[in-house]
């Protein structure tokens, strides 16, 4: 599932759509009045987390990428499409994913300030609500799109382990400096990641995620599904450390 930096990324290379009018709207999702969208002028892109919002002049469409989503610019792939846009310089199309059509005013339906990569992120409002959840896991609340939008596993791994702390580490037992200091990590990755995909070089960067061997301490990294989620994590035993109580 794409992350926000991977959101804002694409927002920039469809940029040169933002001004042209939709000359087709196609596809198979349902809830999308294509009649409509056909004939209206996009005035604006915006991402949300890992969402990406076409704004129109009344109007705004939200695309979702799930897990296996595509997308494909000015060509087309042997899928299904879910939601394809023509414009008159060229075309988008989206496959394996979630739309929606939103009549709502966007900052009524969005809260930016928990967007990791806005300029209007307030790190003390995630921290917050972040301790408000001591016993949950730290992989998982770093995961949670109501805390930080736009962090997804990728992010979760790095800043893990950049901080040293074990993803199975209980919230509440984590030092609030500590909770801090991801929170700022979260933020800080997040725009490297959006250099790297800028210059085309993101896999070359990651330290821990899908690889064997712990950069620091040259021993083999572990790989678990943990938590609710079951979402994969990549991680050192021996530099990460582990925070719960001393009964548990």
């Amino acid at each position: 599932m794409p992350e926000g930096p991977q959101m804002v990324f694409l927002k920039e290379q469809l940029s040169h759509f933002v001004g042209e009018t939709v000359v087709e709207a196609k596809g198979r999702e349902k809830g999308i009045p294509y009649d409509l969208v056909e004939g209206q002028a996009l005035v604006d892109m915006k991402t949300f987390g890992k969402e990406l919002l076409f704004c129109f002049p009344d109007f705004t469409i939200r695309i979702h990428l799930v897990l296996f989503g595509k997308y494909a610019i000015d060509s087309t792939l042997n899928r299904a499409l879910q939601l394809g846009l023509v414009f008159e310089n060229g075309e988008v199309n989206f496959y394996a994913c979630k739309c929606r059509f939103i009549k709502e005013p966007l900052d009524k339906m969005y809260d930016w300030t928990i967007d990791v990569i806005d300029k209007s992120f307030n790190p003390q409002k995630a921290l917050e609500k972040m301790v408000l959840k001591p016993r949950q896991l730290i992989c998982e609340a770093l995961l949670d799109q109501n805390i930080l939008a736009g962090v997804g596993n990728k992010i979760k791994n790095e800043v893990l382990f950049r901080r040293q702390i074990h993803p199975e580490s209980l919230v509440g037992e984590i030092p609030v400096e500590k909770l801090q200091t991801l929170i700022e990590e979260c933020v800080k990755l997040s725009f490297e990641y959006l250099d790297w995909k800028r210059e085309g070089t993101d896999n070359d960067h990651w330290e821990v995620y899908k690889k064997k061997e712990c950069p620091r301490d040259r021993v083999p990294l572990l790989k678990e599904k943990i938590g609710k989620s079951a979402r994969s994590c990549y991680f050192c035993d021996k530099c990460q450390k582990l925070y719960i109580p001393d009964n548990f």
